[in-house]
């Protein structure tokens, strides 16, 4: 499989310090568990419900929606983040279905989910991929099924000024236009509907849901 795009090689060398990272900068905004709690709490996963993260990562929300029941599954384009993925499956003896995938082409069928969601993924695709990624997981969701993103939001005041400092050094052009989108107006042309948003960590994270 070629590589999209947006691909880059560095998700895959960095992937074993992935989850320190994130750990150690989820303690500046209440901890990652918190954090990443409230998007599964969006999502509200049920036993033997199948649900999608995209752009999963080190998967942490696919086994959180594992150890709650779900039949999980993760699609990511790194196979560095996917094999480390794998061993945190092991380690928890959980069951989790992971695929190597381009997500502008998610590689299942229509209907096939009761849930997706996204943490931290999508910020790093240029908006007009995402816009393709959105009509992907429209088409994937069962009817009245329910997407969730985990994200940053453009933060204001001492939070907005702190995010800009983070993206200078941090992030890529991508991060800087998604949180200028309008993600409500974005997702409700790929035929979402029941936009709610939940502001985080002072503003400069959102959890968004809508149904399909």
């Amino acid at each position: 499989m070629s590589n999209p795009s947006y691909y880059r090689p560095s998700f895959d060398i960095l992937a074993p310090l992935y989850d320190l990272g994130i750990c150690i900068i989820g303690l500046l905004f209440g901890g990652e568990k918190n954090l990443r709690g409230s998007a599964i709490e969006a999502l509200n996963p049920v036993p033997e419900c199948r649900v999608l993260e995209i752009c999963c990562g080190t998967a942490t929300l696919s086994l959180m929606a594992a150890e709650k029941g779900a039949e999980a599954y993760g699609i990511d384009i790194s196979r560095g983040m996917l094999n480390v993925a794998w061993e945190k499956a092991q380690r928890q003896k959980a069951e989790l279905r992971l695929v190597r995938s381009d997500v502008l082409s998610i590689p299942f069928k229509e209907k096939a989910f009761d849930g997706v969601i996204a943490s931290m993924g999508l910020h790093e695709i240029p908006f007009d991929a995402v816009r393709t990624i959105f009509k992907e997981v429209k088409r994937v969701l069962k009817d009245d099924g329910r997407f969730v993103i985990f994200d940053y939001y453009k933060g204001e005041g001492f939070a907005g000024f702190i995010q800009n400092i983070f993206f200078i050094f941090a992030e890529h052009e991508p991060a800087r236009e998604f949180i200028k989108a309008d993600l409500q107006k974005e997702l409700r042309d790929a035929g979402f509907k029941k936009f709610q948003r939940r502001l985080l960590a002072g503003g400069v994270l959102q959890v968004i849901s809508v149904t399909s």
